[in-house]
């Protein structure tokens, strides 16, 4: 299966949908996403914080048993505070020592438009985890996913 491609299209079908969300809807924007791939994928096999990854810590998306593909969502801004630039290299971190060895890996990255000048966003825009991605824009924010 395509999940790099799968996730792109799933988000292109509810990009209206997520510029609003990453906007306006503070402290859910991540659940969010995530019931709306999940919803996108359940025919699929698709599943939702059920593969372990690490100490106390599940996948946001996985397919599987035992788990062929896991994934990771964050949604960042220029304007959060730096700390966040650690909890995402974190969740790559954790990804790429996963156990499930044979498991495609992704990290699934949306960043919310801003005009504001920051080290966050200027780290947001240029990192970098894997030669193998997808980095899609829209009206109100960027997507970047990661094959790791």
């Amino acid at each position: 299966m395509d999940w790099m491609g799968f996730f792109a299209d799933a988000v292109d079908k509810i990009h209206k949908d997520l510029a609003e969300v990453v906007v306006n809807a503070a402290g859910c924007r991540e659940g969010w996403l995530q019931g709306e791939l999940f919803l996108a994928g359940r025919e699929r096999g698709l599943r939702v914080n059920e593969c372990a990854i690490g100490h106390r810590k599940k996948a946001d998306l996985s397919f599987g048993d035992p788990p062929t593909m896991v994934a990771e969502i964050k949604i960042i801004g220029a304007g959060y505070f730096p700390k966040q630039q650690y909890a995402l290299e974190e969740d790559v971190n954790r990804m790429r020592r996963f156990a499930g060895r044979n498991a495609e890996r992704y990290m699934i990255l949306v960043i919310p438009s801003s005009d504001l000048k920051t080290r966050l966003g200027t780290y947001l825009n240029d990192c970098t985890f894997s030669r193998r991605k997808i980095d899609r824009s829209w009206d109100g924010f960027r997507l970047r996913i990661w094959k790791l």
